[in-house]
């Protein structure tokens, strides 16, 4: 759609813009709390198998549990055409595209299992690892499709903008499932292996649950037949082989240095490096919580033509999560021996390069949604071509980086990696699209951090340590958020705070 500026459609974008912002606000207010949650539980976990079991086995279960991560990402590239074409499409199209789906996704995830299952022995030998890693990995191989069906079924609650059950499902019900499961392997059993087969097992069981929920609340049945169906198939396909085939890429970039540790470092690095992914990526709550359901929205902007509102969601939201992600890094890094020392003194010692991966998240999120966006725009061959050169370049300057610089040069080559990915999809969505995330309030976060950033650095100055952390944190929060009110608000933002309050104002204190 294109505008001339009249008043007519300038209120038609302003309208459409503000029912988007509003879809995509509502997802992400129920989904902050739930992530949070997710994660905290996430980190609890963690926490009590490298405290329970110590630093080493943990190390083999995470470089085991990855390994698997690796391959099941890959396959699920497969599942993004439902959050593309369900929110378009009619209860008897919604019915085929989940059940082929499905089948595609669970018949694809066997055999890559059965791979993982049969090249375990041999995996182990070129890591120089234990028989007892050769036995988590085929634990994982055989535990494949749970994972996968649990994901693909989340996928379809996110295609028909199912906010609720979503979260009660993926933030809520696996994550604390998972730590019960931590808890009893970890300072009850003393058994990793009982862990492994124990989140794959619960995994499984949430994903049945909530496929249940699907057909009872929804209407879901499973549809094989149809003379539409071959059509429907071939479309589906045709949209996804690229992303599959882009997923190896993709996934290379986010997990292939967990092999790459395998081979070159040790378990305990493994473990290091799992602990720096998993802390930094509190910092990228923001940008998950706008991804949980801008898919299908940008999806049926993108369907019915409305680029000026797209445009100005892009710009929205993007400015959004770098607000949050600056808020949530500065803390992070300020104090980062303190969120180490939760892991353990082992941890602690590595507490410098929880810098590396904090920026390395800010990198990821500064540009908003730029991946699904390129998806939910058709330019998916152009994003397997994007990811291909950038995974190639990686391939010839990870190897030398750690050989040189162990663990220290894998995640230099992650921050490296996480900038590249974003920054050329940026240009190749503005090529393409000519959406772009950038206005000068962009700058605004980054001003409001200098002060935020001095607080919390005096703080602690003063008191070291958790005291000081948290008096640091909420004081400069404080200063942070008053020179973001300074600076001012876009009367989009106001309307959309306006929006968010009088719909959970009840929730409010003092309300």
């Amino acid at each position: 759609m294109s505008t001339d500026g009249s008043p007519e459609q300038t209120d038609d974008v302003a309208r459409r813009l503000d029912d988007a912002l509003e879809r995509v606000a509502h997802g992400a207010a129920v989904s902050v709390p739930s992530i949070l949650l997710q994660r905290g539980l996430t980190v609890v976990f963690t926490a009590a198998l490298t405290n329970g079991l110590g630093a080493a086995p943990y190390g083999l279960f995470a470089l085991a549990r990855r390994i698997q991560r690796f391959l099941s990402r890959i396959v699920l590239g497969f599942r993004s055409g439902l959050s593309r074409f369900l929110p378009t499409a009619d209860q008897a199209e919604r019915n085929a595209l989940a059940t082929f789906a499905s089948l595609l996704l669970l018949g694809v995830s066997t055999v890559f299992g059965a791979g993982l299952f049969l090249t375990a022995p041999r995996l182990t030998a070129m890591a120089g690892q234990s028989e007892q890693f050769a036995t988590l990995l085929r634990v994982f191989a055989l535990g494949m499709p749970a994972s996968v069906w649990l994901f693909t079924v989340t996928e379809v609650l996110r295609g028909i903008e199912a906010v609720a059950p979503l979260n009660l499902t993926l933030r809520l019900a696996f994550p604390a499932a998972q730590l019960i499961v931590g808890i009893v392997g970890a300072f009850v059993l003393g058994d990793i292996l009982f862990v492994a087969g124990g989140v794959l097992a619960v995994m499984g069981l949430t994903g049945v649950g909530a496929a249940v929920w699907i057909v009872r609340a929804r209407g879901f049945r499973p549809r094989l037949r149809g003379p539409d169906l071959p059509a429907l198939r071939r479309r589906y396909l045709d949209y996804t082989i690229p992303l599959f085939l882009g997923g190896i890429a993709t996934t290379t970039q986010r997990l292939g240095f967990y092999p790459l540790i395998a081979v070159f470092l040790t378990g305990v690095a493994g473990g290091v490096f799992s602990v720096g992914v998993l802390v930094s990526q509190l910092v990228r709550l923001p940008l998950m919580a706008i991804n949980q359901f801008i898919p299908p929205v940008a999806a049926a902007l993108n369907e019915q033509g409305h680029e000026e509102a797209l445009s100005r969601l892009y710009h929205v939201t993007s400015r959004l999560v770098l607000v949050g992600v600056v808020a949530a890094a500065v803390p992070v890094v300020i104090y980062r021996e303190t969120v180490m020392a939760a892991f353990g003194p082992t941890f602690t010692a590595y507490a410098p390069l929880l810098t590396l991966f904090i920026l390395a998240q800010v990198a990821a999120c500064a540009a908003g949604s730029v991946g699904i966006l390129l998806r939910m725009t058709d330019h998916q061959r152009a994003l397997l071509v994007t990811n291909v050169a950038i995974t190639t370049v990686l391939a010839v300057v990870a190897i030398p980086l750690t050989i040189e610089f162990g663990l220290a040069g894998v995640v230099w080559t992650y921050l490296l990696m996480l900038t590249l990915n974003n920054g050329i999809e940026v240009a190749v969505l503005y090529r393409l699209e000519g959406l772009q995330p950038f206005t000068k309030r962009h700058s605004f976060p980054l001003l409001a951090a200098v002060p935020f950033a001095g607080i919390a650095f005096a703080a602690r100055m003063v008191a070291p340590g958790l005291v000081g952390a948290v008096v640091g944190t909420v004081t400069g929060l404080a200063a942070f958020a008053a020179t973001l009110k300074l600076l001012g608000f876009t009367p989009v933002e106001r309307r959309l705070a306006g929006t968010l309050v009088e719909r959970y104002g009840e929730f409010l204190p003092g309300r």
